[in-house]
């Protein structure tokens, strides 16, 4: 009986290469949004930064139809073309219901759910002209869990995964991909600015808040920022052609 001999399949290099792809990434200045940044670059994607506030990137007020607006017309006018975009803008505001102030409620759900739903339908026409398009949203844990004190950013977070779903049902026609990460508890900026918050409703100091959040994970450890980052590059390659309306959850 001849031999069968199988070669064994290994992902091209191309397949991971976002070479001559422009990109673009909101939350650029923060820790997630820096990482996501040099990822992307680091697979030789043309890189777009847009942030709030920071150095080295596009300002813009994503909380606005107006500000997503700008920051889409901005690259287009610049590349004439947008490949890959990382809709990574979150803020965090904790409080119990009775005491959420309105205007936060309205900040939050501004800037993560109308947010994203503004920069896709901006970049709706460049994406699907793109060949091989790519969406990706940072959604969270809170994305399938309630928590105490934050109720608009928990409701913020279910709600992107529905817009998610619906724009990778419109985009599959064209090719476009449209999914979601969702981090556990990353050591960053905006987890510190709620330590304080977080240890008066528990009535314990911000060591022991820092301690229950490690503790949670199932690793006893946090997600690491890079660990994100590297999820996205794969979502945004070629090599994830395959992957769309899903949301990967990103758990240490």
């Amino acid at each position: 009986m001849a031999k069968v001999v199988h070669d064994e399949q290994k992902p091209r290099a191309d397949e991971y290469s976002l070479d001559g792809r422009v990109a673009l990434v909101t939350g650029a200045a923060g820790g997630l949004g820096r990482a996501i940044v040099r990822e992307l670059r680091g697979r030789g994607a043309d890189v777009y930064g847009v942030d709030l506030t920071g150095e080295g990137v596009l300002h813009a007020d994503l909380a606005t139809p107006e500000g997503n607006r700008d920051m889409i017309s901005h690259v287009l006018a610049s590349t004439g073309r947008l490949d890959l975009l990382v809709l990574n803008a979150g803020c965090q505001f904790v409080a119990p219901i009775e005491q959420f102030p309105d205007a936060e409620w309205a900040r939050l759900r501004s800037v993560m759910l109308d947010g994203p739903f503004f920069a896709i339908k901006a970049a709706w026409s460049a994406l699907t002209k793109s060949p091989g398009g790519r969406v990706v949203v940072t959604a969270s844990t809170s994305s399938f869990l309630g928590a105490s004190g934050k109720a608009a950013y928990t409701a913020a977070k279910h709600g992107v995964l529905g817009l998610v779903r619906v724009a990778a049902l419109e985009g599959a026609p064209h090719g476009l991909t449209v999914n979601a990460v969702a981090p556990g508890w990353m050591d960053t900026v905006m987890m510190r600015d709620q330590l304080e918050v977080q240890a008066a409703s528990m009535g314990v100091s911000t060591d022991e808040v820092v301690a229950r959040f490690r503790a949670s994970q199932p690793a006893k450890r946090f997600v690491d920022v890079r660990e994100v980052a590297a999820t996205i590059g794969f979502l945004v390659s070629p090599n994830a052609s395959g992957v769309n309306g899903v949301c990967v959850p990103i758990t240490s």
